[in-house]
């Protein structure tokens, strides 16, 4: 069973993506960013807009793991979609393991 508290808080995820598992079913989440102009250099300006949460059977790491056996669902980006995303991964089935 996934915790709150195993998720961290909400500043860790304007830095880098988590990675967790909760028995055969491992999880990332990762920040949704928008770009919403550019500036001066010409560079883009992006704005964070949301959590994105992928789901994918173990034991295998994300990169290793086919894109057909991924699942993803979108949150805002604000402290209390972390309470949400807790409750979404500790209402998902534990999928088999990738063979």
């Amino acid at each position: 069973m996934v915790q709150r508290k195993d998720l961290l808080s909400i500043g860790f995820y304007r830095l880098s993506p988590f990675h967790g598992s909760d028995r055969s079913l491992s999880y990332r989440i990762e920040k949704l960013e928008e770009q919403v102009g550019t500036d001066d250099k010409g560079k883009p300006k992006k704005s964070i807009v949301g959590l994105r949460v992928t789901t994918y059977p173990g034991p295998y790491s994300f990169e290793n793991t086919d894109d057909s056996l991924k699942k993803t669902k979108d949150f805002p980006f604000e402290p209390a979609s972390l309470d949400a995303i807790t409750d979404y991964l500790n209402s998902l089935p534990q999928p088999e393991l990738h063979p």
